[in-house]
């Protein structure tokens, strides 16, 4: 038998097995190693879009609790320091009666929350007081989130397991994902600015002058600023580093369409931030003799939540769809111009405040986890067509039923000298319907 000198001969266990088999063996685990890691990465960056705002809420909650217990403390101490002072005999004992054992409360850790991207878990140790407000904005932005969409198949609702964030709806590119990148950045901006206001934050205080508007005519000439706003241009700087810095973070790979989908995201984030922006006016008070306005003192005041949401709301109706290139830039979808395709500078420089998409919307008729909805069984409707929340659409052709529900409300109200409003308690019958 001739030597075989292009493909050895390995034998192990009695099983002979040549170099080109071991070589389609490595290559086999090759590929199936890839599909692993490629799996792994995408549950984590899911898991990242998700939750950062969960993960915000639950450190925040953590550091308002220890803020109090110090609080506490120190008002206790003051209160041994006075009795030390005013009683010869203070004992120890009685110490430990004044003082009272107070629980402590240990705060996670900045590099231990899931939710967070590297980048953004070092601003959170730099600006850990920071924290309760991005968590308290993130909440705002859900809440009008959820109200806005109260009506909607996609309600901004999410299964109990996800509750405190809007669960898996960023994981596609859809009109849903675009409006609530944009309301989250525009809630962190609004209390960022509103807490530097009110001397809350360490890094930041009220507005100065420099944040007065660049139309001064908008104004008569008898006024002078109060120089103390709300703090917007501090605001907006500050979500744009924590809120974006997670589309940005090198350490991430990307392909051309993970990357494309990081400018989208920029993208809506900077719209909520602008428009905010946009709509903060001065507000004024007058000061004159009798009630005259003859002197003005003004401040810069940004809107409420409620405002941006509606904004946002109009905007989620005209957003507009873009595609993904080969290189990963955005291009409008109806263009073929090589001048729509949005270069890096162009992006920075925009001035357009309409959402992006890249995906279009599931019906969210179901309840799907990947999807991020939880469907519409069971939801609340109106028989009436011309309704938003009408069974027709909310029900998606399944139908509804109705049940009658005992409604307590406050009825006969009446003004009692002096001074408050005195109503009774009526329980009246009415027939719900939710759908099936």
């Amino acid at each position: 038998m001739p030597p075989n000198r292009g493909n050895k001969l390995f034998k192990n266990n009695g099983i002979l097995i040549t170099q080109q088999n071991l070589f389609i063996i490595s290559i086999n685990f090759y590929f199936l190693f890839v599909s692993i890691i490629t799996l792994l990465f995408k549950q984590s960056e899911a898991m990242l879009d998700v939750s950062w705002w969960s993960s915000v809420a639950q450190l925040s909650s953590q550091i308002n609790l220890q803020q109090q217990l110090d609080e506490l403390k120190q008002q206790n101490n003051q209160n041994d320091y006075y009795y030390q002072e005013n009683n010869k005999h203070y004992s120890k004992q009685r110490q430990l009666t004044l003082s009272p054992q107070i629980p402590s409360v240990t705060t996670t850790e900045c590099t231990e929350l899931k939710g967070l991207s590297p980048g953004q878990k070092r601003i959170c140790e730099l600006f850990k007081d920071h924290m309760p407000a991005v968590g308290n904005g993130a909440k705002q932005a859900i809440s009008e989130c959820e109200w806005q969409f109260r009506h909607h198949r996609w309600n901004c609702s999410t299964p109990r397991e996800l509750k405190g964030h809007i669960g898996p709806v960023h994981k596609r590119g859809t009109r849903e994902a675009a409006f609530t990148y944009a309301i989250m950045s525009a809630g962190v901006t609004h209390e960022i600015g509103r807490r530097c206001r009110l001397g809350m934050l360490k890094s930041c205080g009220c507005a100065a002058t420099e944040s007065k508007p660049q139309k001064e005519n908008i104004i008569n000439d008898d006024w002078t600023w109060g120089g103390c706003g709300d703090n917007i241009d501090y605001g907006y700087r500050f979500s744009r580093d924590f809120v974006d810095v997670r589309e940005k973070e090198e350490s991430i790979k990307r392909d051309a369409e993970g990357h494309g989908r990081s400018l989208m995201n920029r993208w809506n984030n900077e719209v909520g931030r602008k428009i905010l922006k946009r709509h903060t006016k001065p507000k004024c008070k007058c000061h004159g003799v009798s009630g005259s306005c003859n002197i003005k003192t003004c401040w810069m005041q940004l809107p409420s939540i409620r405002q941006i949401g509606n904004i946002l709301q109009s905007k989620y109706h005209t957003a507009r769809r873009i595609q993904i290139n080969s290189r990963g830039n955005m291009q409008f979808e109806d263009s073929i111009l090589p001048q729509t395709i949005l270069t890096q500078q162009q992006f920075n420089n925009n001035n357009n405040n309409n959402l992006n998409l890249i995906d279009y919307s599931p019906d969210y008729c179901q309840d799907d986890q990947i999807d991020g909805t939880i469907g519409t069984t069971g939801r609340i409707c109106s028989i009436d067509p011309n309704a938003p929340n009408s069974c027709d659409i909310l029900c998606c052709n399944r139908g509804y039923q109705s049940h009658i529900e005992e409604v307590i409300s406050k009825c006969n109200c009446k003004f009692q000298w002096c001074c408050q409003v005195v109503c009774e308690t009526c329980r009246n019958l009415t027939e719900v319907f939710t759908c099936k």
